[in-house]
């Protein structure tokens, strides 16, 4: 069984990059490019967890991250931030505002199925992508 995550960034390519990694891992993922959005989503679809740019346009993750663990119905969902400041101390300031976990970008896939692991029951973990083993037109490798 896969888990159902909301995704966050207002960087289309980074929102399509998360997607793209998460349902690689058998996830089902929807998308949100601003924290209202986001809001609204993970009111409706009550996510298993969530993984949220900091910097968002309408506002920060820390904000956005704030109005979910006042709601009672979604203050335990796990939520893990990405920032492309990764600066020394972001990490643990993002730890100690209540973030579970933390990702820098640029987004490495398997740093973020690993996160993504941490925090899901292990039957909503999903499965790690596996490389495609079709053949490839071109010379064989390693030469004969």
């Amino acid at each position: 069984m896969s888990a159902r995550i909301l995704a966050v960034d207002d960087v289309s390519h980074n929102l399509d990059l998360m997607t793209y990694l998460l349902q690689a891992c058998g996830h089902e993922v929807v998308g949100a490019s601003t924290g209202a959005q986001a809001l609204r989503l993970a009111g409706e679809r009550r996510p298993d967890l969530i993984v949220l740019d900091v910097q968002l346009a309408d506002m920060d993750g820390y904000e956005v991250l704030e109005r979910l663990r006042a709601d009672p119905d979604l203050a335990g969902v796990p939520v893990i931030a990405v920032t492309a400041y990764a600066m020394v101390g972001d990490r643990d300031h993002a730890l100690a505002t209540g973030f579970d976990g933390y990702l820098a970008k640029p987004i490495d896939p398997t740093s973020l199925a690993d996160a993504v692991a941490a925090f899901l029951p292990e039957d909503r973990r999903g499965h790690p992508p596996r490389p495609t083993t079709e053949a490839t037109e071109g010379p064989a490798w390693p030469p004969s």
